[in-house]
């Protein structure tokens, strides 16, 4: 999604939420946000980008969701898709053959059982309204000197996806094929690539999961890389000192392109600063008991240490 604008803008991007809405409301009141006739707005225009996954996980999910939509219907923020949206999305929607376009199976239902308890279960025209909501929300953002995208920006991607429209329907379904070329271009945008470890490796998730693919690097050259050189670390998790099975297709990114933020990688550790002068991920694991982040740019073209503002970090993690 384009977005052309006459006056230099000034912008709060704010990291994956998780239904954390008292740390948000912090965070916004932080950064000089006022709530007023029912949503935030800033007294000097500023506007929020919102990096997606707003829901599952946390303990006031319903809020979070409100406050999002209150300020973007409002015009005081813009929002992007995240994977937890595109998968409750999946999750709600019917494959035509009895089952669900993501399939409700027990492991499923755990990640999404707190949206399921807070909203979906309880209020389900409510829930009806959230989903038409999730839809319409785009996949990306592209401000000009800046720009935001859930997991990973990719323009080759972007420039197939670009027509994709709302997120509904048979555009959904068409989306939502493992192992289908529609499906693994949401995929790259919206949970980034992956490599896959070599033949009898394999890490254990935070939910206790064992995958034998891994996140990786993918700004950064992958060539000729081992997996400890590329995974993406948010936890402490070993890799083996060898060159993965299979890597995923990437470009990496250049000192030109313009300053891009991202979410999804939930990085559990105390202090926020960027990756490159141009690139920082802003998911500091606020859905695992970490810090909700935001960056306040006001038109530098390189990033600044001292702009990140966190929330401090919690001491649960067991979310």
């Amino acid at each position: 999604m384009k977005i052309n604008t006459k006056q230099k803008p000034a912008y709060d991007i704010i990291g994956d939420i998780h239904g954390h809405a008292d740390e948000l409301e912090i965070l916004l009141d932080e950064l000089g946000y006022n709530e007023n006739n029912g949503h935030y707005r800033h007294p000097q225009g500023r506007k929020v980008v919102f990096l997606g996954d707003y829901i599952d996980r946390g303990p006031k999910i319903r809020r979070s969701l409100q406050i999002v939509r209150g300020m973007i219907d409002a015009g005081e923020a813009h929002g992007i898709l995240g994977n937890h949206e595109v998968n409750a999305l999946r999750f709600h929607t019917s494959d035509g053959n009895g089952g669900h376009l993501r399939k409700n199976k027990k492991e499923n239902v755990k990640q999404h059982q707190a949206t399921l308890s807070q909203i979906a279960e309880p209020f389900p025209d409510e829930w009806r309204d959230w989903m038409d909501w999730f839809a319409g929300l785009p996949l990306w953002l592209d401000l000009g000197p800046i720009r935001a995208v859930h997991a990973s920006w990719n323009s080759e991607v972007k420039s197939q996806l670009k027509e994709i429209g709302k997120l509904e329907g048979e555009t959904l379904r068409t989306h939502s094929i493992k192992k289908t070329v529609p499906y693994e271009r949401i995929s790259a945008i919206i949970n980034g690539p992956e490599a896959i470890l070599p033949e009898g490796f394999w890490h254990e998730t935070d939910d206790g999961k064992k995958r034998t693919e891994f996140r990786v690097k993918w700004w950064k050259s992958l060539e000729g890389k081992k997996c400890d050189d590329i995974v993406f670390h948010n936890s402490n998790t070993a890799m083996p000192d060898l060159l993965p099975a299979e890597l995923p297709v990437t470009t990496p990114f250049t000192q030109d392109a313009p300053i891009t933020f991202f979410g999804h990688y939930a990085i559990m550790k105390n202090k926020p600063g960027p990756i490159l002068d141009n690139l920082a991920c802003l998911d500091y694991g606020a859905g695992k008991g970490g810090q909700l982040v935001a960056y306040s740019w006001d038109g530098e073209a390189k990033l600044d240490d001292s702009k990140f503002t966190s929330t401090p970090q919690r001491k649960d993690n067991n979310e």
